[in-house]
């Protein structure tokens, strides 16, 4: 190896490295789920909630009421809407919403999505779910709600579906 192609080999790893640096500190990989004025309060789901479809009302003490949904059909792959509605004047009132899915048991990388709000009060978020390679279906919604009283954390169950609708 001459010196010219070991200058371009040591340049080149170098700016890998940096790269992979800047790249580990992405602010969008950043996790903002605790905020800087207190821990983060874990909320027990609804026992009935059916996350998809209808959806279910999650409580929260010091915030009220949050409608969140998703639709009937999940696909991995496949976009989808998922949505939450603060119920009542506290509740409108609450900061950033954040969802991260995650499938019980498997690491299937990062899946985390800031909700925005809309016109109407609501959060929504599209969100692509991968597809798991050995046909599991169960994930968890942990959804974070971040306020001036601090930031409440909801693991919601579900379920996709595996089998893709029949399309024309």
């Amino acid at each position: 190896m001459s010196m010219k192609q070991a200058k371009w080999l040591v340049a080149t790893l170098l700016i890998l490295g940096v790269l992979t640096y800047l790249w580990g500190r992405a602010p969008s990989k950043i996790s903002t789920d605790v905020p800087v004025s207190g821990a983060l309060t874990q909320v027990k789901a609804p026992d009935d909630c059916s996350l998809k479809g209808e959806g279910c009302t999650v409580s929260i003490d010091e915030l009220g009421a949050f409608r969140v949904t998703m639709p009937e059909t999940v696909v991995p792959l496949e976009k989808f809407a998922f949505t939450v509605a603060p119920q009542g004047e506290v509740a409108r009132s609450v900061g950033a919403i954040r969802v991260d899915f995650e499938m019980v048991g498997m690491d299937m990388g990062i899946n985390a999505y800031r909700l925005e709000r809309l016109a109407d009060g609501q959060y929504r978020a599209t969100i692509i779910l991968p597809v798991c390679t050995t046909d599991r279906s169960d994930w968890l919604a942990n959804l974070t709600i971040h306020s001036t009283e601090g930031a409440y954390l909801v693991r919601l169950p579900f379920a996709v579906d595996r089998s893709r609708p029949s399309g024309g």
